[in-house]
């Protein structure tokens, strides 16, 4: 053992003025951004089952992570055509497998990642996978429609505004919102192949409901629940590959037109994952996630190419190779940039190339958490 003599602790003492001398000590002053870098954004659910969730933000170009709206678990995302608003419906669960369960529709400020306001909610709202068809807002931005599921079929009906829920409307036998694009209400998919149009009442309070024709064959050949709208129609894509083009904008739905987009193409493609579809307004390119092999009950699995399809010409453009592409979105840029999400947590980043058929090239990589299967994006 060392045994620190009085010379050597005289020598030691002596040396420290000298030795140990420093500046003063300054403490690092924290500080808060008062809001998020300027630029378009990328938006991302990150859903979680056992905790709290998040409206995750990112840089469109860059993927840089600008920052994270908390929320609840098993929740949706919603944003503001202008990307300055955004809200979550999720749950509040006290002891997480057990017991009590508040649900809450929070209206965020985008710019500052601030919660601007919190409403409690009916304690009906379905508690699922991300998809966006679960929480809407209507044409005129006045109204949030949140899906509810008990098991029995509903729409919460709330003020934008306050989030005050003003009534809850019956939809059995039915699922999905789709807002109606002249007047407040909106469609929802019916299990026998049609379609329930949903009028609300100017004050929010009143509604009426009107079924449309049979839209498709929901034994032989469901859709996905997913939607997409281009130049006034919605469209929507079965699990066997017919894209329906469908008229939302009167008394009850009609349809327009079916396509099959994988006629003439052999390996037994069909579509799949969950957001699985996004138009590129400016181009009238629909980006699809297919999968080769399906099967009864492949309807979920993930992209193993991205096909480009044009909506008035009738014909896939191109086909490009990707890895795990559970849910995407594209920008309405000329040259369109295609975001996609993985079940393992990554955010891709895709540009197109228009004179290759708007084919995909890899261009950014970022990490998620959870299972993020919600995107949306402003520009």
């Amino acid at each position: 053992m060392l045994k620190l003599t009085h010379v050597t602790l005289g020598a030691l003492l002596a040396a420290t003025p000298a030795a140990f001398a420093e500046d003063a000590f300054k403490p690092e002053q924290v500080t808060v951004k008062e809001a998020i870098d300027p630029g378009p954004n990328v938006f991302v659910y990150q859903g979680e089952w056992k905790g709290a969730g998040s409206i995750a933000v990112f840089a469109q170009d860059s993927l840089k992570l600008k920052g994270l709206m908390p929320t609840g678990s098993m929740g949706q995302m919603l944003l503001a055509p202008d990307g300055k608003t955004a809200w979550a419906q999720s749950s509040y669960l006290k002891r997480i497998v057990y017991g009590p369960n508040e649900q809450a529709l929070q209206t965020f400020d985008v710019d500052t990642l601030t919660i601007k306001g919190e409403a409690i909610l009916p304690p009906k709202a379905a508690m699922a996978l991300g998809y966006s068809v679960l929480l809407r807002l209507s044409s005129d931005g006045k109204l949030v429609f949140v899906q509810n599921a008990t098991p029995a079929s509903s729409v919460t009906v709330a003020d934008a505004a306050t989030g005050a829920t003003l009534q809850e409307v019956p939809t059995p036998g039915c699922w999905g919102i789709y807002p109606l694009p002249a007047k407040s209400g909106f469609a929802t998919i019916c299990g026998d192949g049609t379609f329930s149009t949903v009028t609300i009442s100017d004050d929010g309070k009143n509604a009426s409901a009107a079924a449309s024709e049979p839209i498709f064959d929901p034994d032989a050949d469901p859709i996905f629940v997913e939607d997409e709208t281009y130049d006034g129609a919605l469209y929507f894509v079965s699990y066997k590959g017919m894209l329906y083009k469908l008229d939302p904008s009167g008394d009850t739905v009609a349809k327009l037109d079916t396509t099959d987009l994988t006629a003439g193409v052999e390996g037994g493609w069909a579509p799949g994952g969950y957001q699985l579809m996004s138009v590129a307004p400016k181009a009238g390119v629909l980006f699809i996630q297919m999968h080769p092999d399906a099967k009864d009950g492949s309807h979920k699995s993930v992209a193993k190419e991205i096909w480009a399809y044009d909506l008035k010409a009738k014909k896939v453009l191109s086909r490009t190779e990707v890895e795990d592409v559970a849910s995407l979105v594209a920008s309405k840029s000329d040259k369109p940039v295609v975001f996609g999400s993985t079940e393992v947590g990554k955010l891709l980043r895709f540009e197109t190339d228009p004179a290759a058929g708007y084919a995909l090239k890899p261009a950014g990589e970022a990490a998620l958490t959870g299972f993020p299967l919600t995107l949306d994006l402003v520009e």
